[in-house]
């Protein structure tokens, strides 16, 4: 099975958003499925698989971006913008195509179409798109990130052009869930974004369009050349020549498909996440080395598995270190995160961890999540000067999820040392044109630690990181309403109340926040609060039937 091969479907929901069905096609298998609640893996529909038993049942993942949403971001359709329609109270779902197109690469073509419209326009030297084919490595793979990428949003209303790290981070999913092995393979689902680990980028120049088409979106060699089909050396040849018709490198005859370089170091490997019944398998985009002794350890099919199933493992590592002896190291910030692995001991793994001099951001910004959670806490009292300054130059590198979380890393865990202070100063008052990533990246770092200390009920630390998240950006909508809960169950209303007033203040427009006030009201015997509350919410919704049903309640309480 070569790639994926499902068909998705969306129909308009009541509300006006276009819903995501719990049910795809496979066109490999030619059969429908759905996505199970229990594990989230993909299984044939049958009748033993009721409709409470699917993970988008009732359908609730949308088309597009919008806030307090599941959805599906910008990555099924072009040009896709979701808006509330004030006067019918619904949302309007609008795209250009359910297909890609122009714009959704080359940004807003309005000029062009001007231009190309115009007399002579064969002469011009400016045609109103911007050239793709000059971008630095990093940007081009920014464009196919926008789609082929996990990430989590930061605002909803991204359009094609506008600058992607103002409205997505890709590397902060990392701080909930470890999307990769120890090398950057893909563990349960994801897209392509693990070439992001391949050496190939990190000390080369490998871009997605040097090996895909973007028009014909066949392949490629590095110089443009069309190939023969997704299986050509050509896409690994452009760039090592002397690989050229070497049974000598590849140890297996000319031509047969033990030969073929992305059979061995790009093997087509399912997807975990999804189970194993529905064909659904993506290449390793790490272009990695095949190490069988190694691969098997973390639970991987190794690519020599996939045509010598009759040979274990140990035969496999064997022949392996027979044909080429000692292998390549891994890189120096995937080897350095393995050997942290069992550390216990701050200061050795800080060494292991924190590495400000390396060129890996995606692989350095893992290793400060794991440093995170396993040795810093909120507020310490004493900061290691050496595990700081590591935080500081880190807090200095030019990709901005590495830069943003390496401050939030000293927020939270030396907020209160004078020197750290000064420099997160410094570092807010220079960041420029990067300052909403910045600060919106800090503050989900914080609100994702505060979420998982109040989950652990550790209310008081929560409490810390929800003020500092709001020293950062004080009107954050999502922050101070999980402060509000904690407040709610400590609990401490009157300071619930204050953020449940400056949330309404934010959102005057959100019914739920006045039914919230007022049950913190009620829950400190305050009924005529709670009433007033109540009121203001009708005078925005007169029709509420909550709030005409907790009006009710509330008179009834007050008359007796």
């Amino acid at each position: 099975m070569v790639g994926g091969g499902t068909q998705t479907f969306f129909v308009q929901a009541p509300d006006g958003t276009m819903r995501f069905l719990p049910f795809d096609f496979s066109r490999h298998r030619g059969i429908w499925f759905a996505q199970l609640r229990d594990n989230l893996h993909w299984m044939p529909i049958s009748e033993n698989i009721a409709l409470t038993d699917l993970a988008n049942w009732p359908p609730h993942r949308m088309l597009g971006s919008l806030e307090n949403y599941s959805n599906c971001q910008n990555c099924h359709a072009s040009q896709v913008a979701v808006a509330l329609n004030a006067e019918t109270q619904r949302y309007e779902t609008e795209y250009t195509s359910l297909s890609i197109n122009c714009e959704s690469c080359h940004g807003p073509g309005k000029q062009h179409v001007i231009l190309m419209n115009q007399p002579g326009h064969e002469t011009f030297e400016n045609i109103g798109l911007n050239s793709l084919a000059t971008l630095s490595k990093d940007a081009s793979l920014e464009l196919c990130f926008r789609c082929h990428a996990i990430k989590d949003e930061l605002q909803p209303g991204y359009i094609d052009g506008k600058p992607l790290e103002d409205y997505f981070s890709l590397k902060l999913p990392l701080l909930a869930e470890e999307q990769h092995t120890v090398d950057g393979r893909v563990i349960g689902f994801s897209y392509q974004e693990n070439h992001l680990f391949s050496d190939c980028y990190i000390n080369g120049s490998m871009t997605c369009v040097d090996c895909h088409s973007p028009h014909s979106l066949n392949y490629r060699d590095n110089f443009g050349k069309p190939l023969a089909s997704r299986f050509d050396d050509g896409q690994c040849t452009g760039c090592h020549p002397s690989y050229i018709d070497s049974p000598e490198h590849t140890k297996h005859p000319m031509n047969s498909d033990g030969s073929r370089c992305v059979h061995c170091h790009m093997p087509y490997l399912q997807e975990k996440g999804v189970g194993s019944e529905i064909p659904y398998a993506r290449s390793d985009h790490t272009i990695a080395i095949p190490r069988p002794a190694f691969d098997a350890s973390i639970g991987l099919e190794n690519a020599c598995q996939k045509c010598h199933q009759n040979m274990s493992i140990d035969q496999l590592e064997a022949k392996t270190r027979e044909w080429y002896g000692d292998l390549k190291p891994r890189n120096a910030v995937v080897q350095a995160f393995i050997d942290a692995l069992n550390i216990r001991d701050h200061k050795t793994a800080a060494d292991l961890l924190l590495q400000p001099d390396a060129r890996h951001p995606i692989a350095q910004v893992r290793s400060l999540f794991v440093y995170i959670r396993r040795f810093l806490r909120a507020q310490m009292s004493n900061g290691d000067p050496v595990v700081i300054d590591k935080l500081r130059q880190l807090a200095h590198s030019t990709d901005v999820d590495l830069k943003a979380f390496s401050l939030m890393a000293l927020h939270f865990g030396y907020g209160n040392n004078l020197d750290v202070r000064q420099f997160l100063h410094d570092q807010l008052a220079a960041l420029g044109a990067q300052d909403f990533p910045v600060r919106r990246r800090w503050v989900l770092g914080l609100d994702y630690l505060g979420t998982q200390y109040f989950l652990n009920n550790d209310l008081q630390s929560a409490i810390v990181c929800y003020q500092k998240a709001l020293d950062i950006q004080p009107d954050e909508y999502f922050v101070l309403l999980n402060l509000a809960q904690v407040f709610r169950q400590l609990p401490n209303i009157s300071a619930a109340a204050e953020c449940y007033e400056k949330l309404i203040e934010l959102k005057p427009q959100s019914i739920s926040l006045y039914l919230e006030l007022s049950d913190v009201y009620l829950q400190n015997g305050q009924a005529q609060q709670a009433r007033e509350t109540v009121e203001n919410g009708l005078r925005i919704s007169p029709d509420n039937p909550d709030l005409q049903q907790q009006l009710t309640r509330i008179e009834r309480q007050l008359s007796n």
